[in-house]
């Protein structure tokens, strides 16, 4: 998988930001001075871009933290992140089969 370009970046980033607005991506884009078509280009592309695996869906084992508040811990090779409540099962998904394509 290559490395995103600096436009990549600035459109993942907008887009992060435009879920995370409280008001629909139109108000957001109006907020930020940025074409909604824009807006909705590059979230199609993002999509496309994560591509669905040919084979069987690979599980990872879910460990029980010894730290009392996180409930979910993920572990990819030497990075491990940990959430204190479960995370949208659509994004993690997403999260998960994007890490077995790098």
């Amino acid at each position: 998988m290559s490395m995103p370009t600096a436009k990549q970046k600035y459109w993942s980033e907008q887009l992060l930001l435009a879920e995370s607005f409280e008001g629909s991506l139109t108000q957001y884009a109006q907020t930020q001075n940025v074409p909604v078509q824009s807006l909705y280009y590059w979230r199609s592309y993002f999509k496309r871009a994560v591509v669905e695996p040919k084979t069987k869906p690979l599980f990872t084992q879910v460990v029980n933290a010894s730290v009392t508040n996180v409930c979910l811990k993920l572990q990819i090779g030497k990075t491990q992140i940990q959430f204190t409540q479960l995370p949208d099962p659509q994004w993690l998904s997403e999260f998960i089969a994007a890490s077995h394509t790098s």
